[in-house]
């Protein structure tokens, strides 16, 4: 008997880190992080996954990546290796975010949103752009910083993984589902940061930059779910209304992407109790992060940069103004950026 398949691709995404400023001199990293995972090998992936889990001595409770020793972390980072899984994530040094750094950020966010404004604006137009600017002055800083990460995150995620994957997996493209842990806080604040700051602020950005594309690549199950039809016309209003609302101009010919679907059509906020895709982007956070903080030997994480697909754009993100941005990494940070650019997965696939 023929069965037809079902094909998606899962991104499980978890934070390793509190966001709390640190007092000059102690440097303490937080990070954001995403695991990209084919369907066509998260079965077998995750057997192994938890075979090594059951190899571990334990207590029956849920694994934590902060618990792990070197050896324990290498096995994990050998074992994903081992797979065509990507990871892609974005740290930030918290010492070199106080409030007066943060709350600056936000006002210059605000304010960038807001100065397209013109009393030639629709009202809802122009109300909705208001709103969000107050939802971002508002917003507690340690939330504000996560959520940025978690923007820059999401971006990268989406152009990396589609074109790294549409030469590898293309039918996988036309099914993406997005599992971000919760942690301990309500869904209800979770959802509200998604629609309130991450979507439209992700939404503006690939109105103005589109995908990078692949030349004569397969991207015909990415464009059936997300690409946006020309005969779509409340998509192409909708496409319209944010060009308008974010002031974007120049070339209008190609809207492309429908981001809005793409982002919230399958989204959900688990617990990574029931979830092995989310303890596996746990143990990877957790990892990375104790390396940054020096908080895990080397032989923990030397090889981690084979789950990076090479780039030599930094993840280490500051939120200061753009002249404060530049700082050179050394001591701990400099030893992981050089091992995180070591063996990486090569972006474009050799014929």
């Amino acid at each position: 008997m023929y069965y037809k398949l079902e094909f998606f691709m899962r991104i499980y995404i978890d934070e390793a880190g509190g966001f709390v400023a640190q007092p000059p001199g102690q440097s303490l990293f937080s990070l954001v992080l995403a695991v990209v995972v084919p369907s066509s090998i998260e079965t077998k992936l995750f057997d192994e996954f938890s075979g090594l889990l059951a190899s571990w001595p334990h207590q029956g409770a849920e694994i934590k990546g902060s618990k792990l020793d070197e050896s324990q972390a290498a096995q994990l980072v050998d074992l994903v290796s081992r797979y065509d899984v990507t990871v892609q994530f974005f740290a930030v040094d918290m010492e070199m975010h106080d409030d007066k750094v943060v709350d600056d950020r936000k006002a210059r966010q605000a304010d960038a949103i807001t100065a397209n404004l013109t009393p030639e604006h629709h009202p809802p137009i122009a109300a909705q752009i208001r709103g969000l600017a107050d939802s971002i002055r508002r917003m507690p800083n340690q939330l504000f910083v996560q959520a940025s990460l978690m923007i820059e995150l999401v971006l990268r995620v989406v152009e990396e993984s589609t074109l790294y994957y549409v030469q590898r997996f293309p039918n996988e493209l036309g099914s993406i589902e997005w599992i971000i842990d919760r942690k301990d806080r309500k869904i209800t604040e979770m959802e509200d940061t998604w629609s309130t700051l991450i979507l439209p602020m992700s939404e503006s950005h690939f109105v103005k930059k589109p995908l990078v594309c692949l030349l004569e690549a397969n991207y015909s199950h990415f464009d059936a779910r997300y690409g946006i039809r020309a005969d779509d016309e409340e998509m192409n209003r909708h496409v319209a209304w944010t060009r308008e609302a974010y002031g974007i101009q120049g070339d209008d010919s190609g809207p492309g992407l429908n981001s809005g679907l793409l982002l919230s059509e399958q989204r959900q906020f688990a617990d990574s109790a029931g979830s092995i895709g989310l303890q596996l982007a746990d143990m990877l956070a957790a990892i990375l992060r104790r390396a940054l903080n020096n908080r895990l030997q080397a032989a923990g994480w030397s090889r981690f940069g084979r789950l990076v697909i090479a780039d030599k754009r930094s993840p280490f993100l500051h939120l200061g103004p753009p002249e404060a941005s530049g700082q050179a990494l050394g001591g701990q940070i400099e030893k992981v950026w050089k091992a995180l650019k070591t063996g990486n997965k090569e972006m474009l696939l050799r014929t």
